[in-house]
């Protein structure tokens, strides 16, 4: 029998939600993902990385990295804003996708504020060799552009292909680091449009009490970049080539070596 919980909207009108299955969530659809979020809310306070509630209450950090371009994360911030929900959006000053000093850009980021979310750093330590500083003073002079940019302080930060790396997992006074096994029992992702298929199943079935929720927005437009897909094929055969010879090699985004 499908399992279904009471959800509140924005007007308190009650409204019965049927948990999404498996087969649902890898169509990607953006009715999905609305499912999927009123079907959390039910159990889960869900928050951005600014709002975790320091009381023992179960809750759902919901974060976008916007690895591609910032149109479908508004677009998103739109759809969550509608819901009643916030989260914490992750943008890229040293990607290759998007210019964040881009007017409209600027002007995106701005917006997804007023619509309640957060805005934090995606960073890049590979990235961070080019810029002549150690890997602290890097992320604290991105931090700085950022919020100057947004002209508010941002609260969180999320490194860019984690994937447990510990020499990528940078702590800076004030910050919360979205990587910190600290923050959280569950982490369930779509990352590559292939969720995190073990941690989904407990994220639905069990119910754990602190969880975080990576969702991209470009993954839910109901089209795939296909420059996307083939940067992350060859960044995933990198990854195993590293695994299988332990020799350090350079993720693709960041392939070409500063001359100093």
């Amino acid at each position: 029998m499908a399992q279904t919980l009471t959800f509140k909207n924005k007007n308190q009108e009650a409204a019965s939600v049927e948990k999404p299955s498996v087969k649902e969530l890898a169509s990607f659809n953006p009715k999905t993902y609305v499912k999927l979020v009123k079907y959390l809310g039910q159990i889960y306070k869900v928050v951005p990385f600014g709002e975790i509630p320091k009381e023992d209450l179960p809750y759902l950090v919901l974060r976008h990295d916007i690895d591609v371009s910032l149109e479908p994360a508004l677009k998103m911030a739109e759809i969550e804003h509608e819901m009643g929900v916030k989260s914490t959006y992750f943008v890229w000053l040293s990607g290759e996708g998007y210019n964040l000093l881009e007017g409209r850009n600027v002007c995106i980021m701005k917006k997804i504020c007023t619509l309640g979310h957060e805005i934090g750093l995606h960073y890049d330590t590979y990235q961070y060799e080019c810029y002549g500083r150690d890997d602290a003073e890097a992320l604290k002079m991105e931090i700085d552009i950022l919020e100057n940019l947004l002209g508010r302080k941002i609260t969180a930060i999320s490194c860019h292909a984690f994937r447990g790396n510990p020499n990528s997992f940078l702590q800076i006074r004030g910050y919360a680091n979205a990587d910190d096994p600290r923050l959280r029992d569950v982490y369930v992702h779509d990352s590559r449009r292939l969720w995190s298929i073990k941690s989904l199943f407990i994220l639905l079935n069990n119910h754990p009490r602190r969880v975080q929720l990576l969702i991209h927005p470009c993954h839910w437009e109901g089209k795939t970049h296909i420059k996307t897909k083939l940067d992350d094929l060859l960044e995933s055969l990198l990854i195993l080539l590293y695994k299988l010879r332990e020799i350090p090699i350079r993720l693709i985004h960041s392939k070409e070596k500063c001359d100093t």
